[in-house]
């Protein structure tokens, strides 16, 4: 039974994709073909002759039958292609519906987890912002008293043995680190309204890699445009976004590499784009949402404050910073800053 409908089923496939005409003429030549084969079978069987008026009653009645069959067999055929195209456009439809579904469900779930993110950023900064202003000031007293220690015991003691000056410089870059964190906690949790005023992209990254001990196994390139664009920002906090940055490219490239600064400008987009690339060690794709988040860090002696620092001043300055990374191929940092104008020659 199972094979007779699979025959079935197999045939009416194959006589949905005829077309109407050609079904019509293929039914009535079988249709009069077997009925002449009967007729001259029984005409014979009955009296061993032909009679010619029989065979032709007996051609002309399944024509005239099998045209009428051929009308409604023709009609349901086409009320049955109609269905079988209306539900393919349904499945359509429903596959379209389904795919847009997922699309927004996946939109959603990065939202709602940028959301969680940012939730977090803020929780954590509201954190510190309740320390940062008593323990950050009582901190930095001492480290005051201690560096101008350092400084006199370096004038006082001119002739002392090496041992005690590469102390002396020990003791007076562990100020320096200690005074930096300070300035990024205090930074990070209480950022101060910006003051805009014109800066040259091309001089504030000649200032800070003039400023940056830039280390010999490492090569800087610079490409910037002629005539240099100009920026409306404040010029500290701007210096500071990008003194981060280039700090962590040297510190991602231990080993040496390439440190790359570009900048890029659309007219139309009233906006400039500044990347910091390393060739470093890069960083994995499940560390790159957290990357922004206040005291998150992979680094030793590193309290995860520097990226957070460069969020806030750039946010507080009309921007916004992205990132990609390859493990193994290096980083690259995003700075997009509201465009004052370009200088024009």
């Amino acid at each position: 039974m199972s094979f007779l409908d699979q025959l079935l089923k197999q045939i009416v496939r194959r006589l949905l994709k005829v077309s109407p005409l050609r079904f019509a003429v293929l039914f009535l030549i079988a249709a009069v073909i077997v009925s002449v084969m009967i007729v001259l079978a029984i005409d014979f069987l009955w009296d061993g002759h032909y009679n010619t008026e029989l065979e032709f009653a007996g051609v002309l009645t399944p024509f005239l039958d099998g045209l009428f069959l051929v009308v409604f067999i023709t009609a349901m055929f086409k009320e049955i292609r109609e269905e079988v195209k209306r539900r393919e456009m349904a499945e359509e439809q429903i596959r379209e519906l389904n795919e847009e579904l997922d699309a927004k469900v996946k939109e959603r779930t990065q939202q709602l987890l940028e959301a969680q993110n940012e939730l977090v950023r803020k929780e954590s900064l509201a954190v510190l912002g309740k320390i940062a202003d008593n323990v950050g000031h009582e901190l930095r007293n001492p480290l005051g008293v201690m560096n101008n220690a350092v400084y006199f015991l370096q004038s006082v003691l001119p002739d002392a043995d090496e041992s005690v000056k590469e102390y002396l410089d020990i003791i007076h870059d562990e100020i320096a680190s200690a005074d930096h964190i300070l300035s990024d906690l205090l930074d990070a949790v209480r950022t101060k309204p910006p003051r805009p005023e014109s800066v040259e992209i091309r001089e504030l990254f000649a200032q800070l890699l003039e400023a940056s001990p830039i280390p010999p196994s490492i090569t800087v390139q610079l490409d910037i445009p002629e005539p240099s664009p100009l920026l409306l920002v404040d010029p500290l906090q701007i210096q500071q976004v990008f003194r981060n940055l280039i700090t962590n490219a040297m510190e991602a490239m231990p080993e040496g590499g390439i440190l790359q600064i570009r900048a890029s400008a659309e007219a139309d987009a009233n906006a400039l784009t500044i990347s910091v690339r390393d060739s470093g060690i890069g960083m994995t794709p499940e560390i790159l949402p957290k990357l922004f988040q206040p005291l998150f860090t992979t680094k030793i002696r590193r309290i995860g404050l520097g990226l957070a620092v460069v969020k806030k001043l750039t946010e507080a300055n009309g921007g916004s910073v992205a990132v990609q990374s390859t493990p193994g191929k290096g980083s690259t940092f995003f700075v997009t800053l509201p465009d004052n104008n370009l200088v024009k020659e």
